[in-house]
């Protein structure tokens, strides 16, 4: 019995250490794989989904028509997304790899494709800085920083600032964090693009077509930025598509003066000079701000205007709405819009002068 039991403790002992060391030998070949093989892209998304009702309440900045004034209910998507992004470190090391592919998901389903790309780049992470090629928003758009209260909503900056583009062929550098300070650089070619319509064209075909310049400072509750961006667009003006070049530069200043409350102001200056027309300055303004009335509960207020003597156009919105905390990724928001557009330009006998409104109720969840 005695010799019985001391091979059953044995048979034990041995099943022990040889778990041990499978598991020890598991561990060593784990530590001796490469880095950057143990790393792990971020899948990430945000749904933004509202119920909207518009009426004679601008789609763009740039209002010629009474086709430009919106008014209808809507189901909106509000540039819901989804996305993959990382960084992984290279055999040298001083190099990483970054990426990121994000596209914009069609969550109501009312668009001929499901998926749009949004931010989407390779490149490289150095130590001058990041450098990268793909689909990426301009230098003016990133200036914005978070100052706009109702960003994808149908009251967003959008509706008086002209520069809120996302560059597709871009090529980008942003540098590493000076004291707060980042510098942008960004390059697009036109790829032998043709801009506006017969006779009044031009092509598109070097490597600087687009390019921008900015600098951001960011430190504690302040938030600064200054961008410019040469470029070129296509409006339509009536039945006729009209190109012509955009030059914009954008100052930006937010306050964070406490975790519930934070103010912003915007300014842009843009210059629209149409392939054979006469060109014209376009000002826009934006004043936001937030406040925090519990944990859960923030209230917002945004006005914003554009103005420009020159296209006889003038667009104002005020905007009011509240947040509405439901979790930690998850948020309900409700937002009621006024408005007011002037477009009366010499020469033509459209004459747009209308007061709108918008209210939309919605909710967000990221993930």
């Amino acid at each position: 019995m005695i010799l019985r039991t001391t091979l059953i403790l044995r048979t034990h002992i041995e099943r022990g250490i040889n778990v041990k060391k499978t598991l020890l030998a598991a561990s060593v070949a784990t530590a001796m794989l490469p880095v950057g093989a143990m790393a792990a892209p971020t899948f990430y998304g945000k749904l933004n989904l509202s119920v909207d009702k518009t009426s004679d309440y601008p789609d763009t900045a740039l209002v010629f028509s009474q086709d430009d004034l919106s008014d209808a209910w809507f189901v909106s998507s509000n540039n819901s997304r989804l996305g993959v992004k990382g960084e992984e470190p290279l055999y040298n090391d001083s190099l990483s790899v970054i990426y990121q592919m994000e596209v914009g998901y069609d969550a109501d389903g009312d668009s001929s494709a499901t998926f749009s790309t949004r931010n989407s780049f390779l490149g490289l992470g150095t130590q001058v800085g990041k450098i990268f090629a793909g689909r990426y928003d301009s230098v003016v758009k990133l200036a914005e920083g978070k100052i706009d209260q109702f960003n994808d909503t149908v009251a967003d900056m959008d509706t008086v600032f002209l520069g809120q583009r996302r560059n597709s062929n871009s090529l980008n550098w942003e540098s590493m964090d000076l004291g707060g300070i980042v510098v942008r650089a960004q390059v697009a070619p036109g790829e032998d693009e043709t801009v506006g319509s017969a006779p009044n064209t031009k092509t598109k075909d070097g490597l600087t077509d687009t390019w921008g310049l900015s600098a951001t400072y960011k430190q504690d509750v302040l938030y600064a930025a200054l961008a410019y961006e040469s470029s070129y667009t296509e409006v339509a003006v009536g039945p006729a598509t009209v190109g012509g070049d955009l030059d914009t530069l954008r100052g930006s200043f937010g306050l964070n003066v406490s975790n519930s409350v934070a103010v912003g102001a915007i300014v842009e200056r843009s210059k629209l000079d149409p392939y054979g027309g006469s060109d014209g300055d376009l000002m826009s303004y934006l004043l936001s701000g937030k406040f925090g009335v519990s944990e859960r509960v923030a209230l917002k207020a945004q006005a914003g205007m554009l103005d420009s003597s020159d296209l006889d156009l003038d667009v104002a919105t005020l905007t009011l709405g509240a947040d509405y905390k439901l979790g930690d990724f998850t948020t309900a928001y409700g937002l009621v819009s006024a408005s007011d557009t002037d477009f009366d330009p010499a020469g033509t006998t459209e004459d747009v002068n209308e007061s709108g409104m918008a209210f939309s109720v919605g909710m967000i969840h990221k993930f």
